[in-house]
């Protein structure tokens, strides 16, 4: 399972329509205010409660609604990658992407590039 923290600007809307597409059922979307919200409690409890991975979405950085909440996100999601190989999980089982509500490919590829990274890197 592939948990997807979407902000509900851009985020959301664009991992709906990739869901439209079939194909994700092991994704498990759980909207958020801003993808800056998203903070180390809620990545961990998703891993605990089996997710073999996380995927943070936030909007472009240069056209977040809440200014600096991509940038802050970005940069969360690089310390909860040491955070989760700290406590025992493989490289490569948080990650962040950027996009505009309607880029549901880049959706779909961001979820395809986590399973990738799950598989190289062996299950949770």
């Amino acid at each position: 399972m592939i948990v997807c923290y979407c902000c509900s600007r851009s985020g959301m809307p664009a991992a709906l329509s990739a869901l439209e597409g079939g194909g994700l059922d092991d994704v498990v979307l759980r909207e958020v205010p801003c993808a800056g919200a998203v903070e180390q409690w809620d990545v961990l409890r998703s891993f605990r409660q089996g997710a073999e991975g996380v995927l943070i979405v936030g909007c472009l950085l240069e056209n977040c609604a809440h200014h600096y909440g991509s940038e802050v996100a970005a940069r969360r999601s690089v310390v909860l990658e040491r955070t989760v190989m700290e406590v025992g999980l493989a490289q490569g089982r948080v990650a962040m992407v950027h996009l505009a509500e309607h880029q549901a490919s880049r959706f779909r590829k961001a979820v395809e590039d986590m399973r990738a990274s799950i598989r190289e890197g062996g299950q949770a």
